[in-house]
């Protein structure tokens, strides 16, 4: 991803994981996110786990952007800088 871990700060906390199991953070980091021309700076919780994600947007994220998240839709609609409506869909091919 580019990111330079000498701007991680180190952690010892203790994560539980979607399925039960726990992993041990090695640190947090701030990084841009940007999505239908709005960037948002988001602290994001680093492990070292294998995982089908990359990241998880939680609900600081989602309030900032004014978005509304359907996972029945797999989407995630907010509006954009200019006003409009902006859509983030999971690509069909995964489910």
């Amino acid at each position: 991803m580019g990111v330079d871990l000498r701007d991680m700060k180190p952690s010892s906390r203790t994560l539980t994981g979607f399925n039960g199991a726990s992993e041990q953070m090695i640190g947090t980091i701030r990084l841009p996110v940007y999505a239908g021309g709005i960037t948002r700076t988001v602290k994001f919780s680093v492990i070292r786990a294998k995982a089908p994600y990359n990241a998880i947007l939680g609900t600081p994220w989602l309030h900032s952007m004014k978005a509304v998240p359907s996972t029945y839709h797999q989407c995630i609609k907010f509006p954009g800088k200019d006003g409009k409506t902006q859509e983030i869909n999971k690509p069909r091919e995964n489910y």
